[in-house]
């Protein structure tokens, strides 16, 4: 169940409904939203009527109880389509995201010549990793700390937003200075210290789906994350590992219309990934947007045959307008179905 506070309800009030919450046997904790002060009750109340019974307070809104094990990803509790702010560029709510760059940052001629070609196209939001999670540890890890100091020049010398992952908790402080938005990779999507972790850094995370985690897990790792104070989730669909070899990964359409349906949060996904290949990177992309999904992340370097990981499937960075234009007649269609 989720108890919806009023506007300036005072730390007593609130200290004074969660004694009355574990009077009747269940735990609480207390989340601030960007609209009202949120308290999300946890366990089964020894009676559900008195629990109820609290909407008479003044500083108490409403009480909403809630089907699905996700209580604050869910639309029972918020009805409405949430719009997050990567920087200041919007993410969802009839606002399509693109975001774009290489797999990792690798130097900062790289990052400034691939990201001159993506903002010429029309990008606003650059993703790149520093922190590289690899299967093999003989692979690029990323540049770390150096490679997020040249985030931070491309990102002030474009007027861009950053989007990179974060792969450990002791990371969540420096890595916060310089991105708009955590990313947590497949590798992490369950891990859930780290959700907890970069939950608390200030901003909003961009959530992949593991490659084996099903529809409900990806979303409970969204759960963990509103739960511990973040303010904004973006789900992100990067393909699960399945039986079928003709491409990386396999795209699951099906959990973008689901995320969609069942949860508030913007949803994307993630061609490159899915496909490891540029030939499906296009199709792909299409096909989560007629899904509806809310935008897509995309790999692209400048010179990909000489990227030190993922070279496959980046899209050159010169040819990224082309892309985008063959990308949105699909756009426009999908903002066309939703009037």
């Amino acid at each position: 169940m989720i108890m919806i506070l009023n506007k300036g309800t005072t730390p007593e009030d609130v200290a004074f409904l969660q004694h009355k919450i574990r009077e009747l046997g269940c735990d609480s904790r207390v989340v601030f939203d960007a609209q009202h002060p949120v308290i999300a009750i946890l366990g089964t109340p020894h009676a559900p009527l008195p629990l109820m019974s609290l909407e008479a307070y003044e500083c108490v809104n409403s009480i909403v109880t809630v089907h699905q094990k996700y209580k604050l990803a869910s639309r029972e509790y918020h009805p409405e389509d949430t719009i997050v702010n990567v920087g200041d560029f919007k993410v969802g709510g009839g606002h399509t995201a693109i975001i774009a760059g290489p797999c990792a940052v690798e130097s900062y001629e790289q990052m400034r010549h691939t990201v001159s070609d993506l903002v010429k196209s029309g990008v606003s939001i650059i993703r790149g990793g520093v922190f590289k999670p690899r299967t093999s540890p003989y692979d690029f890890q990323g540049l770390g700390r150096e490679g997020l100091d040249i985030l931070g020049e491309i990102k002030n010398e474009f007027k861009v937003a950053v989007v990179t992952e974060v792969i450990s908790p002791t990371h969540v402080e420096s890595v916060s200075q310089v991105a708009d938005c955590f990313q947590i990779g497949a590798r992490n999507s369950q891990n859930y210290n780290l959700l907890e972790a970069v939950a608390q850094g200030g901003k909003p995370v961009l959530l992949k789906r593991g490659m084996s985690t099903t529809i409900e897990e990806w979303i409970l790792g969204a759960e963990y994350l509103l739960l511990n104070g973040c303010p904004g989730v973006i789900l992100c669909e990067r393909g699960i590992r399945t039986f079928e070899h003709a491409a990386r990964n396999t795209l699951d359409v099906t959990a973008v219309a689901v995320a969609k349906r069942e949860t508030h949060l913007p949803v994307i996904v993630d061609p490159s990934h899915a496909g490891g290949r540029l030939d499906l990177v296009l199709p792909l992309a299409r096909a989560g947007i007629a899904a509806g999904a809310d935008g897509v992340i995309v790999e692209s370097h400048y010179l990909p045959r000489e990227a030190r990981s993922d070279a496959t499937q980046q899209i050159p960075s010169a040819d990224f307008g082309t892309f985008l234009a063959n990308l949105q007649p699909m756009i426009n269609a999908m903002k066309t179905c939703r009037k």
